[in-house]
């Protein structure tokens, strides 16, 4: 479109000149622009005379927030996640051995084999220091099968680390031990392939730890 200097639009691609000019009509046309006077004045927001914004609440930025525990924090989208919380159990205590100073472990040092009674052919541990010989679960030898056993315990096996050597000890028990077919009085050394008798059990003495091997 284009405008004359009478202010007429008309189409520039139909007409040369102006097609109400030429043709002598004076139409009354409102210029497409009008005097600027015609336009009411107009007036800032910010300088109304009722002062309108003064009604709104300020507002703050979200960043500003005095109460910043509102909103989680965040992470980096490459950052790692978070390892799930677990509860940590306390790990088991296991008994430092004295004589060879690795956790846990009480070497062998010899053992009793039952050669008659229902354990025929068993094998009991004798490990270092004192071994009780009783029914009592908490023994280092149980014979808990053998009901003519002492619960208290009759008897108990000490290995002297320092020269490896055993001895047979008495206990308060009610019941007679029996020592290479012999009553047992008092503490005695004990030596390979010695036989004692405790209830209604016999066993053979074998050493591991001696004069000729010991740890």
């Amino acid at each position: 479109m284009n405008q004359c200097n009478n202010g007429h639009l008309y189409d520039e691609t139909m007409h040369s000149s102006c097609p109400y000019c030429s043709n002598g009509n004076n139409v009354g046309v409102r210029p497409l622009t009008p005097p600027a006077d015609n336009f009411p004045k107009t007036t800032p927001l910010n300088n109304s005379v009722n002062n309108a914004n003064a009604n709104f609440p300020k507002t703050e930025p979200l960043n500003n927030q005095k109460n910043d525990d509102a909103f989680p924090p965040t992470q980096p989208l490459n950052a790692p996640a978070a390892e799930p919380k677990v509860k940590k159990e306390m790990g088991v205590t296991v008994a430092l051995n004295s004589n060879t100073g690795e956790a846990g472990v009480n070497p062998v040092r010899g053992w009793l084999v039952a050669v008659t009674g229902e354990k025929t052919g068993t094998s009991f541990v004798i490990h270092s220091e004192k071994n009780f010989i009783g029914r009592n679960p908490k023994f280092d030898i149980n014979l808990s099968f053998d009901n003519a056993v002492s619960k208290d315990g009759d008897a108990y096996i000490t290995f002297d680390a320092r020269n490896s050597k055993f001895y047979l000890n008495l206990l308060q028990g009610k019941n007679n031990i029996y020592y290479k077919g012999e009553i047992l009085l008092s503490a005695v050394e004990l030596s390979d392939y010695d036989t004692i008798e405790i209830g209604s059990t016999k066993f053979v003495f074998r050493s591991f730890c001696n004069e000729n091997f010991t740890y």
